[in-house]
């Protein structure tokens, strides 16, 4: 997996320097409701947008992911009570065929068992 990553992120990287060097020049970015006019390189600008752009499109797709990770929640509270359940059963059921090896080896060898009145 380590060897994908850097198969795909090593060109994205030499890309992204290539273009750095490339595309030095200044423009000059209207930030009006924050800032007049801000005068820096192209490849700055275009970063920081591509960034921002990343970062928004992170918070959105975690705030549209939170039904799932609740429901993940859930269903890992229920699994951990599901394994609870499942290991106490086990042991009543351990306990339950032990005491009927004991008083199955506490009976004589002929003895027939009793049967259930009904």
């Amino acid at each position: 997996m380590k060897l994908l990553f850097w198969i795909i992120a090593l060109p994205l990287f030499f890309a992204g320097a290539f273009f750095a060097v490339a595309n030095r020049d200044s423009v000059s970015v209207d930030l009006w409701p924050f800032w007049d006019r801000v005068t820096v390189p192209l490849y700055f600008a275009l970063g920081a947008a591509f960034y921002v752009g990343f970062v928004f499109g992170g918070i959105v797709a975690w705030w549209a992911g939170r039904r799932a990770r609740a429901r993940g929640r859930l269903e890992a509270r229920r699994a951990e009570r599901l394994a609870r359940d499942n290991a106490a059963l086990e042991a009543r059921l351990a306990q339950a065929q032990a005491a009927a090896a004991a008083q199955a080896a506490s009976r004589p060898a002929g003895a027939v068992p009793a049967r259930a009145a009904g």
